[in-house]
């Protein structure tokens, strides 16, 4: 009871210090826990299921080490099940992002995350079911099974296990079970499950039964117990050798856990995760920590300092440096029991509040007890190490030096300060120029011309099968009344919207390349008048055209058919003249056309070679062109699209939003990184605030000296305001080259990238200068124009 007086004696002594460093203490082990935790959660993917540890993804690898994709064989799944004891279950799943049209009644969606999947889904990765049996839910082919969130959606508080959802035209299907939804840390995202083997009946996904090539599935095993993933991969490796005949590629395993961090093969259920965004967040927490930290050492220090006399009498009067040693642990203890319990309370706001606010904001959807034993371990290395270190140092002071009037300070004032303003205004000026740098590569993403019109574009989905209703005859009809439209340009069909074509790319050769020589090719499905709807001009030849029969891919004899390729791909085959030759891809056909380069992918990579034919069986997304500004006029194409196809439902997208989604990881860590900078210089502020006034306390008679010698207002400011301004030029001085390398190599992650402009330095450290001036100068103008008179009697 007597330490809690004195300790409550000590806090309302220095209470402005103390309760900044508290402060400070609670923000900074705030920001550790979001992030940290955050960075776990991203990290740990679907690790919270029964089975995650036993389930691995199957990856190909080529001849040269390097893993070529997850698409695998139909019979694989089987085959690895009956050939290998230690796998005890096998699963095929494919990500459909396609879209489908569903009808509940008189409710109609479209869906874009469907997954088709074997009907031992459920059992192999442990994923729980809320209704129905997880060994029956996907056996029949008719059958479906919803999320919840899909289950309110079409059927309210109805139990939908049961009803019936008509996909299509009229493909009815029965509700089998409802599974919860998948968490935002899973690998899975989908609101809808069907079984994999009606995939081709309702997309253009063919499953082939057969060893003669890959499809677009993933094949997915469990095994008896956690198995070193190596060891079972080398066991695999060379599985393809009998089976396939041309080019057999080695089988390496993908923990599941793995997936969302590691290699981006295609066609993923979610965007992979990216490493080094990560890392980035994980160090500018760790260092917003170890801000705080520094503040409470150097603080709780200079403060102890002007109770050393206290300490030096109880020396006198026989307590040991141990008894010295745990008075000050304990007093510190209390001061960080305070902080965490503060610090859980923005915890709670954060994730509670802002994080629903503000989307772009990380956030911790899942406490499991690992991350609760990670994040506690944090909490005590800090405790200890801020504890300790200011314990040890002044237990360890000898009684005579604190006696003496010049070492009455546990360290020298000037370096106390230089140390402070250095390190954190060092940290500031580079997080201020980062972040600026951000937003400056962010907006040139945003607003960069990919080489088509994006801002006059919109897609809808083509949500219904080949050959029927406007997928097929139909759509020239309804491109022409879409087109007698005031404010429509152009319409026309391709595989994909032209922000992001997700196809792969192959080895293709052409008349005229050398024997046995290829070029790495990625395809298109497109239409008449899909390279006038873009914008996109012709560099040589001609684009696809109506007046020529044999430019689309004929099924019913040869499937040859026309080709238009772009410059990169004509420049890559290293052939005069390719217009006229053939070029060998998926269908042989003509080339006809080259047309100028554009951006179908995002600006992360190069523009890429790119074929472009028509082939019927492989359109999705309607392309429309409009005139901007014109009022009306998606109501209006609405209204034909209810005339043409009124049984499916209507959706759009403009192409602009679409490229600006692609930017959405860089955009969400700019914002996220802008609050986290301004929280780390808010720290600063409050450390600098502090030992401001600890400053203006040490040097109170000093001032009162100078001033009752004729100096003003003006001339102590300045004298005051001396040590902090040099120490932040120094600051500076370091900051610039940790954050130019810090800059160039996010930069790297781009093939398309702004200029690292020289006035981001200056910028952040004017604003540096300014928020540390701003910071000291209220206490420096209250110490300058303090009553000389006062300040003499001070003490």
């Amino acid at each position: 009871m007597n330490t809690l007086k004195i300790n409550v004696r000590s806090f309302r002594k220095n209470g402005r210090l103390n309760l900044l460093n508290i402060l400070s203490m609670a923000i900074g082990m705030a920001v550790a826990i979001i992030v940290l935790g955050y960075v776990y959660q991203e990290f740990n993917y679907d690790s919270q299921y029964e089975n995650s540890n036993r389930v691995y993804r199957v990856l190909t690898q080529n001849d040269k080490n390097e893993l070529s994709g997850a698409a695998t064989y139909g019979p694989l799944a089987q085959s690895l099940k009956s050939d290998f004891p230690e796998v005890i279950d096998a699963s095929r799943v494919s990500f459909y992002l396609g879209y489908l049209a569903l009808t509940a009644g008189d409710k109609m969606f479209n869906e874009n995350r469907a997954i088709f999947a074997d009907p031992n889904f459920f059992s192999l990765f442990s994923f729980p079911l809320e209704k129905g049996d997880v060994a029956s839910c996907l056996s029949s082919p008719n059958s479906i099974v919803l999320s919840e969130s899909a289950a309110k959606k079409y059927f309210g508080e109805k139990d939908p296990v049961g009803e019936q959802i008509k996909i299509g035209k009229d493909r009815l299907f029965t509700v089998q079970g409802v599974f919860s939804d998948f968490p935002k840390n899973s690998n899975f995202r989908g609101d809808i499950l069907l079984p994999l083997e009606i995939i081709s009946k309702l997309t253009q996904v063919w499953i082939e039964p057969s060893w003669n090539y890959p499809t677009d599935i993933h094949t997915f095993i469990l095994t008896e117990n956690q198995t070193d993933e190596e060891a079972i991969s080398a066991k695999m490796s060379d599985y393809l050798t009998t089976r396939v005949e041309e080019n057999p590629e080695k089988l390496v395993l993908q923990p599941l856990k793995r997936l969302h961090i590691e290699l981006q093969t295609g066609w993923e259920s979610v965007p992979q995760a990216n490493k080094s965004y990560l890392y980035l967040l994980a160090i500018v927490a760790l260092i917003i920590l170890s801000m705080s930290a520094v503040n409470f050492l150097l603080l709780h220090i200079g403060t102890a300092s002007q109770r050393a006399i206290n300490t030096g009498v109880k020396k006198v009067f026989g307590a040991s440096k141990s008894i010295i040693f745990g008075d000050q642990i304990h007093e510190i203890f209390s001061y960080i029991s305070i902080s965490v319990v503060i610090s859980f309370f923005f915890v709670y706001l954060y994730n509670s509040i802002l994080t629903v606010r503000f989307s772009f904001l990380p956030a911790v959807k899942e406490f499991d007890l690992t991350l609760i034993l990670f994040l506690t371990g944090v909490i005590i290395v800090f405790a200890v190490l801020t504890s300790f270190i200011p314990a040890l140092i002044i237990s360890g002071q000898k009684t005579v030096r604190i006696f003496k009037a010049n070492q009455q300070s546990l360290h020298k004032q000037t370096r106390m300060v230089n140390v402070l303003i250095i390190g954190q205004f060092t940290i500031s000026v580079a997080l201020i120029a980062i972040t600026t740098l951000f937003y400056k590569q962010v907006h040139f993403l945003e607003k960069h011309n990919p080489g088509f019109a994006r801002e006059e574009l919109i897609t809808i989905p083509l949500n219904m099968s080949v050959d029927d209703g406007i997928n097929g005859n139909k759509f020239d009809a309804f491109a022409q009344e879409l087109e007698k439209m005031h404010g429509i340009k152009n319409a026309t069909l391709a595989f994909s919207s032209p922000s992001d074509v997700q196809t792969s790319a192959d080895d293709f050769r052409c008349d005229g390349m050398l024997e046995g020589e290829t070029v790495s090719i990625q395809w298109n499905s497109v239409y008449y008048n899909y390279f006038e709807t873009l914008g996109v001009k012709m560099v040589e030849g001609r684009g696809f055209s109506s007046h020529f029969k044999n430019d689309i891919v004929d099924y019913d004899t040869n499937r040859k058919c026309a080709y238009v390729i772009n410059q990169k791909a004509a420049d890559e085959m290293g052939i005069d003249n390719p217009i006229g030759k053939t070029l060998y891809a998926y269908q042989e056909g003509t080339i006809v056309g080259i047309v100028e380069n554009f951006n179908f992918k995002s600006l992360h990579s190069e523009i890429t070679p790119m074929c472009f034919n028509m082939n019927p069986f492989y359109y999705n997304e309607i392309i429309v062109r409009m005139n901007p500004g014109v009022p009306a006029v998606l109501d209006q194409i609405k209204t034909a699209w209810e005339k043409f196809v009124p049984e499916y439902p209507f959706e759009y997208s403009f192409v602009n939003d679409q490229l600006n989604k692609m930017y959405e990881s860089e955009s969400k860590l700019t914002a996220s990184l802008n609050v986290f900078a301004g929280i780390g210089i808010l720290i600063a502020c409050m450390g600098l605030l502090a030992l401001t006034i600890l400053s203006m306390q040490k040097r109170t008679k000093e001032i009162g000296i100078r001033k009752v010698n004729g100096a003003n207002v003006s001339e102590v400011m300045t004298m005051l305001n001396r040590d902090f301004v040099k120490g932040v030029v120094i600051a500076f001085v370091i900051a610039t080259p940790i954050a130019y390398y810090a800059m160039n190599k996010w930069l790297e992650n781009f093939a398309y990238k702004t200029n690292l402009s020289w006035w981001i330095f200056a910028l952040a450290g004017l604003l540096a200068l300014g928020i540390a001036l701003l910071t000291v100068s209220w206490q420096s103008w209250k110490a300058a124009t303090r009553n000389p008179v006062e300040a003499l009697r001070y003490e």
